[in-house]
């Protein structure tokens, strides 16, 4: 089977866009088809940690100075409780150190922005995938307007309920709700969050974290577990408003500053509710033409911080295969051998590290707050933050020969 001379990505987000800059470095005619009707602003209201490990993948699509320009370095991680007692702090200077690479707070419209005027082939917008039929020559894509379209390689980036994936694994469940549900803002700086700092604080099945953005903004997530919000409706069905604004309040409002700022600051109508799910790890997801990228692939739960960045890192690693196996096939079972594992062994332990923000009980809270005071930051980097840092040495692709 010969290399592919073109490409169609499923999914226009932070996985697809970044999946289509690396293949056209690879001189894979590529076009991008979007669900959405226009190039709105995807992920407004919401921020995240491009991580060391994304960083490098950038790097390697000539687009860290870019990351550069629209992010602030991240320096420490920094855990307290709702009581407003210090936990653990630990430094990203050794892992910044060892990658050679910085980790970065951004605003994800501004990272989406940056992939799709990097990603210099075609995206098409309200296009929905319905479904594809492949055959030893190629992929028909079929769309709900009537549209076919012919590639060598289809690639479904478009995201956990993706519409290749359930081709792919039509027996599949589906997702899995984790617990919790966050609601989240983008608001400006009110003063008291520190720089270069993401900052946790831990209550009784609540969690909440915060961190600057560029532009004197800053990001926040207030995290609920079910049996926090059980008895309210409001939350239970999403209808916020200001009723959900008041509630979020009574959780958080007695909680160290600048926790109650934040959420005063965020209008009712522009919070972000989010439900959290992952779904379990697969031994493959490619077939001899088709393949997933980011969520569609390994959706995760968001404790590690890791969903945009394997999603980033996959791109690399998919057009890293694709250049060093010439027969399609086989370079795709490369791909799945290199990306299977290491996310599998993220989406358990990002599920893992949730069950700490759902515990509610004051014994089993003070248990562990007195856990990771004494022992947190060693292994939190033993076992999570050297994990995220295990890099395939195709993340980084310098284009075809």
């Amino acid at each position: 089977m010969n290399p592919p001379a073109t490409a169609v990505i499923i999914g226009g987000g932070i996985g697809g866009l970044a999946t289509a800059r690396a293949l056209h470095r690879q001189g894979i005619e590529t076009t991008v088809y979007e669900r959405r009707a226009e190039a709105t602003d995807a992920g407004a209201g919401n921020g995240l940690v491009v991580w060391h490990n994304a960083t490098i993948a950038l790097r390697g699509l000539d687009l860290e100075p870019d990351l550069a320009d629209i992010g602030l370095p991240l320096q420490r991680y920094v855990f307290r409780s709702a009581a407003d007692r210090d936990l653990a702090t630990w430094s990203l200077a050794d892992g910044a150190r060892r990658t050679g690479a910085a980790a970065y707070t951004v605003a994800r419209p501004d990272l989406h922005r940056l992939l799709a005027k990097a990603a210099p082939d075609r995206i098409e917008y309200g296009a929905q995938c319905v479904g594809f039929e492949e055959d030893r020559d190629g992929v028909l894509v079929r769309f709900a307007d009537g549209r076919e379209v012919r590639t060598d390689l289809l690639i479904g980036a478009d995201g956990i309920r993706s519409v290749v994936r359930r081709q792919l694994i039509p027996a599949e469940p589906p997702p899995r709700h984790a617990g919790v549900r966050a609601w989240q803002g983008v608001v400006a700086d009110p003063g008291g969050v520190p720089d270069g700092a993401f900052l946790n604080t831990f209550g009784h099945g609540l969690w909440f974290v915060f961190y600057k953005l560029a532009g004197g903004l800053v990001y926040w997530d207030g995290v609920v577990s079910d049996e926090v919000a059980r008895d309210d409706h409001r939350l239970r069905d999403g209808r916020l408003g200001e009723q959900g604004k008041a509630f979020l309040t009574r959780l958080f409002g007695d909680w160290p500053g600048p926790i109650p700022d934040l959420i005063a600051a965020t209008p009712a109508d522009e919070l972000q509710p989010v439900d959290i799910a992952d779904r379990d790890p697969v031994p493959r997801w490619s077939t001899d033409r088709v393949t997933l990228v980011g969520d569609a692939a390994h959706p995760m739960t968001f404790n590690l911080g890791q969903g945009a960045n394997q999603a980033i890192e996959g791109a690399g690693v998919l057009a890293g295969s694709l250049a060093a196996e010439p027969d399609l096939s086989t370079a795709l079972r490369h791909y799945d051998t290199a990306r299977t594992v290491r996310t599998a062994r993220l989406v358990r332990q990002s599920r893992a590290n949730g069950v700490f923000s759902r515990w509610r009980h004051p014994v089993v809270c003070a248990a562990r707050d007195a856990f990771m005071r004494v022992a947190f930051p060693r292994l939190v980097y033993r076992k999570t933050y050297q994990l995220t840092m295990d890099l395939h040495p195709l993340t980084t692709t310098e284009g075809r020969p």
